[in-house]
């Protein structure tokens, strides 16, 4: 590999992974510039509350400026008290399910890629959909983008989440692994009756070979108000606290066989596998907010090592993991911490970019591929049925 000047970085995927990593690289004095699909127009349909463990939370504040960690954890929320478990008719069953540890947090998902995209509006570029890539001789790397444009740096980072375009490119022989079991994902208002189905940091209800898990997204402080006080440049909407749900269909089941159902199929399919259940809960179902009502495929996928390069990843695209395990944002941002760390030793000259980074893909493999065994260990809590099923490969029209 040709040793040059760490000048610039490419990040592909305006992620949390990639927008953390961009504010890191900004802090060790290091150029980036980020790439991404979307056209920029609005929040992207990826889920809503996530969970961020102590890690996580230390990531985010030893990488953004002062201001925005402040804002990440005035609208983060509250992920202590009981973990309940009841059945389909609300009769509580267990009163202290295992769930995350006390110090961590819960983040609404656009919330923080929002925050997380303040002070990178002149580095992200949008409608940039990334087609290939090349490493010179010179010792740089050019994306080619499907605009027609390029762009170089010296080191480029795929950070553009499970369908990767640059894993794709780096490990073709890579697929993703679609675990057998699909889920619908709901959105619905908390008011103070779906409020009181979630005390704490989880609720489950467990029906006759269905799961139905809740989650509370109580912002500590409204977002745009928080957002008017300590960063007033970023484009914050108004967003209500609200439940996120999720409904677990095991392999077997007969509505696990169509996975390419539609957003409001996804509603009636939910009522309808929950039919006679409790009235809270079909009720939560029917006020969902329909734009976010979705149903897909759950997947995970271990990753091998690559050769290395001036190329490499990050977060989902290196390590796809299971939501169940709660830890695949955590993770990414761990992620960014480490390869910002490694790359500012190149940009000081304390060592060279091809050991920079073997030793982060390496520590990468170790911790990612952990966190999807991870996740796999925590699905077992929520659906008896993935202890002896197996992961199978994706199909074409899967992936």
């Amino acid at each position: 590999m040709t040793e040059r000047n760490l000048a610039r970085v490419l990040v592909i995927g305006a992620g949390i992974g990639g927008l953390t990593l961009a504010h890191a690289l900004v802090r060790t004095g290091i150029d980036v510039r980020v790439y991404e699909a979307d056209d920029g127009t609005g929040d992207r349909p990826q889920g809503y509350r996530i969970g961020l463990a102590s890690a996580g939370m230390e990531g985010l504040r030893a990488s953004l400026p002062r201001r925005l960690y402040e804002l990440v954890e005035a609208t983060s929320g509250s992920l202590t008290g009981p973990g309940l478990l009841f059945d389909e008719q609300l009769t509580v069953l267990h009163r202290d399910l295992e769930g995350p540890p006390a110090d961590s947090r819960a983040m609404d998902r656009q919330v923080l890629r929002r925050i997380l995209l303040g002070g990178l509006k002149d580095r992200v570029a949008y409608g940039k959909r990334l087609t290939g890539f090349a490493e010179r001789t010179d010792g740089t790397v050019t994306a080619r983008f499907a605009d027609g444009t390029e762009a170089t740096g010296e080191v480029l980072v795929g950070a553009d989440g499970g369908n990767s375009v640059v894993r794709r490119h780096l490990a073709p022989e890579v697929g993703l692994v679609a675990a057998d079991l699909c889920g619908a994902m709901g959105r619905t208002p908390g008011t103070d009756r779906f409020l009181r189905l979630v005390p704490g940091r989880g609720t489950m209800v467990k029906g006759p070979g269905i799961t139905l898990m809740l989650g509370r997204m109580h912002f500590g402080t409204e977002p745009s108000a928080a957002a008017a006080e300590l960063a007033p440049e970023l484009d914050m909407p108004y967003r209500d606290s609200y439940v996120r749900w999720v409904l677990l269909v095991p392999p077997e089941h007969p509505a696990a066989a169509d996975p390419q159902r539609g957003r409001r199929d996804a509603r009636e399919l939910v009522l309808e596998l929950i039919d006679g259940w409790h009235p809270d809960l079909r009720d939560l179902v029917r006020s969902a907010d329909m734009s976010a009502v979705g149903r897909s495929m759950v997947y995970d996928r271990p990753m091998p090592s690559w050769p290395v390069g001036r190329v490499t990843l990050l977060g989902d695209a290196a390590h796809l993991t299971l939501a169940s395990g709660g830890n695949g944002a955590t993770t990414a941002i761990n992620d960014a911490v480490r390869l910002s760390a490694r790359l500012a030793e190149v940009r000081h000259g304390e060592r060279g970019l091809a050991s920079a980074l073997e030793e982060y893909q390496a520590d990468l493999l170790d911790r990612g591929n952990a966190a999807v065994e991870f996740g796999k260990e925590a699905l077992k809590r929520f659906v008896p049925a993935a202890e002896t099923a197996d992961a199978r490969p994706a199909t074409a029209d899967e992936r």
